[in-house]
Parts: C-alpha cells; structure tokens; sequence
C-alpha cells in the first residue's frame, strides 16, 4: 500500500473539485427547501466530503488499479453518488429533475474529460497520460468551474417554475434523451483508451452542440408553458377582482336598500300599529311578511366567512341561478386563511368548470355541489356536478382536454396541489363528476 502525503493533497484537491457539479444536485431546488433542511444538508455534506476523502486515499494507495490517472478517473463516477442520494433524500418529489441533472453531469464530465486528455497529449506529446494525471485533475477543475455558473443558472430557471404546471409527465419524458446520452457517453468512456482520444474529440464536441441545442429548446418550450399559465392565471386574478367589485357593489346596493327601510321603519311601526289597534291578524301578518321578503332582498348573501371565497362563490352562484342550475353549498372556512388568494382562484375555475359542464346536460338534469371543511387540520373541499359524458384523466388521475386553449385550469390546479402538499382526486361516478381536495393546513394554524 503506497500511501504518502501528495496522495492525500492530490485526493483532497481532486473530491473538491468534484463538489460543484455534485451541488448542482442540490442548489437549484434550495428555494423549496427550509431553514432547518438547508443546516442538515451543510453538516452531512460536509461529513460526506470528509468521507469520501479518505474512502479515495484507501482505494488509490492500494494500487487496485493500473494507474493513478484511472484510478481518480473512475473514482470519480463512484463519489458523486452519496451527495446525489443525500439531495434526492430532501427533495425526493423532484426525482425526475435529479436524473435530468445528473445526466447533464455525466454528460458534460465526459466532455471536459475528454478534451482535457487532448489538450494535455497535444501539450505534452512525449509523455504519457497516466504521468499527466495531477495536470489532468487541474484542468478538469478549471474547465468545470467555469462551466458551473452557467449549468446552475439554467437548471435554476428550469426548476424555479416546477410548481407553476403540473410536468410530471413531461420531465419523465424529457428525462429520457439525456439519460440515454449520458449512458452512451459513459460506455465510449469505460472502453476508450489513450489512442482513441483524438478520434473521440470531435463527436464529443458535437455531442457539446447536441447538449446546448437541447438546453435551448427545453428552456424555450418550457417560456411557453409558463407564459400561458401566467396569462390564465392573470386572467382569473382579474376575474377575482371583479368578482370583489360585484360583491362591494352589491354591498352598497344592499346598504342603500336597508338605509330606505331604515328611513321609512317609523311608517312600518306606525302601519303595523294601525293593523293591531284594528284587530286585523291578517292584514298585520301580510304586511310583516311583505317586510320579511325586502329584507331578504337587502340581505348580501354570506357563503363563508372568508371574504374574497365568497366574493368569488357569490358571482359564480348568481350565474348558476341566472341559468337555472341548482347549487347546493355547504362552506365552511374560517375568516382568516393561509391561501385565501390561491384558493379563491381554484374554486372560481372549479364551479366555473362545473357551470360549463353543466349547461351541456339537459335541464333536468344540472347540479352543482360545493361543499368545504376544516377538520383535523386539513381542509376538505369537494365540488361536484352531473355531468354523463366519458372524461378523460391523465397519469396523475386530473381530467384532461385536447381543445386548445383548454385544460389550463387542472395545470393550476395541480400548480395549487404541489405549492401547498395538497391532495387532489378526481372521479367520474354514476353520472357525476367529483373533485376532492384535502390541504392541509400548516402547523401555526
């Protein structure tokens, strides 16, 4: 066992270099983590750099390999794995976007590898490579750092929206091209040897082209989706403002109705009066049931006694009943909510779904339900309508369309699902179309 203090300062030198695209595994899904996560993830990496430190200096003193250049070579896609189990532990429901990522690291660590064993037999044409092995560990460390900055920036930017659209399906998809890539590059890597490097250097550098080009078009694709997210949700914002406007106008309408009672309470008394000196019973009980439906016409109706819900719920009801579709509604939330604005806005596209739906069932056959609890620390929400015709679901059991322009609503749905841990079940039973949502509320609720 060769074992000296240049191996231990070279395999210190070498694991450090390593660790950038190691934190590319972690870094671009810092945002959803916390404060608490955030200090575990420092001391265990910490400890697995320590680790992998000496767990190296064991492996290369003992000379199980032909050369120290493909000792540290091959090593170096062995110590990459525990910092990606470490990240894949504290951000497990981003497991598609840790494949992608290390791919991509595979992919470029391929690339950088093989053009530094170019630039070094180019550079030192007399020498042979397994002697170039420290100069090797040098130049990997320059290139790779430079690249870092611009690989963090571009997987950042790809995960940042990850709960704005629900892409599940489209990163297992996605996820596929550079997997496949990454293991044709490594296979060329673990049977290339030191003559075929130069041959290697040219498809390696097109495959570099091959990666850029898929970058740009992921990012691009990816603009699109968000950009028409952003526009619907933008438009349902809007929507909530003008249900709020309906609902203050309907408030002063209210106040003004109840102000002209008010003004005119001393002639009902005096009325009422009348009819009781008079001994008319039922002049008396017509005229207090005359009063009784004004006041129902003053009265602003109250859903909930969340302000901006029943804003939104008070629109969309008057519609129904402006299309004589009957709603029965049952809403139970408090005042105060943690996701008041997200939430508003998930139920104005459900009942809206459910209107649309609803105006293409015959008239005797239109329902709607709405019904929401606060129990056990979860709030339950269920809405419903009869609706006879096939629905089509996706993988993740959410009803999809192929009519363009459709469809954006279950894509913030789920956006509303993944922000907020909820979750959310849809069904198509006996001629009823359900969709139930449990969120759970946070702990200082």
């Amino acid at each position: 066992m060769s074992f000296d203090m240049m191996t231990v300062g070279i395999t210190a030198v070498y694991v450090l270099i390593l660790q950038p695209f190691a934190l590319l595994q972690i870094l671009p899904f810092r945002r959803f983590l916390t404060r608490v996560q955030k200090r575990y993830i420092l001391i265990f990496w910490c400890l697995l750099i320590v680790l992998e430190v000496g767990l190296v200096i064991a492996i290369v003193s003992l000379d199980v390999f032909p050369s120290r250049q493909i000792a540290y070579w091959r090593l170096g896609y062995l110590v990459w794995i525990p910092q990606f189990v470490l990240a894949f532990c504290f951000t497990r429901r981003f497991w598609a976007g840790h494949i992608f990522i290390a791919a991509f690291r595979i992919l470029f660590s391929g690339i950088i590898y093989t053009v530094t064993r170019a630039i070094l037999l180019n550079l030192y044409p007399d020498r042979p490579l397994p002697s170039l092995y420290f100069e090797q560990i040098l130049l990997y460390s320059a290139l790779s750092l430079m690249a870092f900055p611009f690989l963090l920036r571009f997987f950042t930017n790809i995960f940042r929206h990850f709960e704005v659209a629900s892409t599940r399906r489209y990163w297992r998809i996605i996820t596929l091209i550079p997997v496949l890539l990454a293991a044709e590059s490594l296979y060329l890597s673990l049977l290339d040897s030191q003559e075929k490097i130069l041959d290697l250097l040219l498809p390696r550098l097109m495959l570099l082209l091959v990666i850029v080009l898929l970058m740009a078009s992921i990012r691009s694709g990816q603009r699109e989706v968000y950009r028409e997210l952003q526009v619907f949700e933008k438009e349902h914002e809007l929507q909530q403002l003008v249900s709020t406007a309906h609902y203050v106008k309907l408030s002063e309408t209210s106040r003004q109705r109840m102000a002209v009672l008010y003004e005119k309470k001393r002639q009902h008394i005096d009325h009422l009066l009348e009819l009781v000196r008079h001994r008319d019973r039922e002049g008396a009980l017509a005229y207090i049931e005359a009063l009784g439906a004004q006041f129902s016409r003053t009265k602003l109706p109250q859903y909930c006694k969340n302000t901006l819900i029943n804003a939104a719920l008070t629109v969309y009801f008057a519609r129904a009943k402006e299309l004589s579709i009957p709603v029965t509604a049952t809403i139970d939330l408090p005042e105060e909510l943690f996701c008041s604005g997200d939430l508003s806005i998930v139920l104005s596209n459900l009942v809206e779904n459910a209107l649309i739906a609803s105006q293409k069932q015959p008239p005797s056959a239109r329902h709607i339900v709405v019904m929401t609890m606060c129990q056990n620390g979860v709030i339950n929400l269920l809405v419903k309508n009869r609706f006879d015709k096939a629905v089509e679901f996706d993988e993740e059991d959410l009803p999809v369309t192929h009519v363009k322009g459709h469809g954006l609503g279950m894509k913030s749905l789920a956006r509303f699902r993944d922000k907020y841990g909820a979750t959310v079940f849809c069904q198509q039973k006996e001629g009823w179309f359900t969709t139930y949502l449990q969120i759970p509320l946070p702990a200082s609720s």
